[in-house]
């Protein structure tokens, strides 16, 4: 869905119809939603209504309905200056918009971008001037006392690297680096960790909790 835009709705409404726990049924649901660009309320309601049918919590269902109805009613009736204003209270609000977040999963999903943390890992590793890591620090235990701890570059190249997100951590980041270690010529080992890795239930029951926050049944 994420790639191809969207997805027919009698082939999610037989998906919702069918087996699955009320959790895939709700995970799919929001799927939907956030790979629309735009909301079709009769479509969006028969959804809904399958999610009721099959006695879904539809807190975070309907947070995230608010959210992406918030964001293209901004993209549609403000002005380019109004907007990024609009946009920059909603975000403090509200965090990060829903179609900032589809439109970089779309991007990652559909080309060979490479991440910015596989970048940057590969410069460090590499050991080479790079304008991209020319602001990173080196700290080294084994140098002299009287010795600079930084440098123009870190010294390499390195095969075993661990990274570890100050904040939450996701699989497409892990994926990215996977991808890099696998790299025949690269033949590195990169173990990666994050503060929080939440799951796709994790996600959902914290978008259920904004909902009820926001008053939403």
């Amino acid at each position: 869905m994420m790639v191809r835009g969207s997805i027919e709705r009698s082939e999610l409404l037989s998906v919702l119809k069918g087996k699955g726990t009320k959790m895939d049924k709700l995970r799919i649901a929001i799927m939907y939603l956030i790979s629309l660009e735009t909301i079709n309320h009769a479509e969006v309601e028969a959804v809904e209504a399958a999610l009721r049918e099959a006695e879904v919590d539809r807190r975070a269902f309907q947070y995230v309905k608010k959210i992406k109805s918030l964001n293209i009613s901004l993209a549609a009736s403000a002005d380019s200056a109004g907007r990024s204003n609009i946009i920059d209270w909603a975000e403090k609000l509200y965090g990060q918009s829903i179609s900032a977040v589809t439109a970089g999963v779309k991007d990652l999903l559909s080309s060979d971008q490479q991440l910015a943390v596989a970048r940057t890992i590969e410069a460090l590793t590499e050991g080479k001037p790079n304008p991209e890591i020319d602001s990173y620090l080196m700290l080294d235990p084994k140098a002299s006392k009287s010795g600079s701890i930084g440098g123009s570059h870190v010294k390499g190249p390195f095969k075993e690297v661990i990274v570890f997100m100050i904040g939450g951590g996701n699989y497409i980041e892990y994926s990215s680096l996977q991808e890099l270690s696998q790299r025949q010529e690269m033949g590195k080992n990169i173990i990666y960790g994050a503060t929080e890795i939440l799951t796709g239930t994790e996600l959902v029951e914290q978008l259920a909790l904004l909902g009820q926050k926001m008053g939403l049944e």
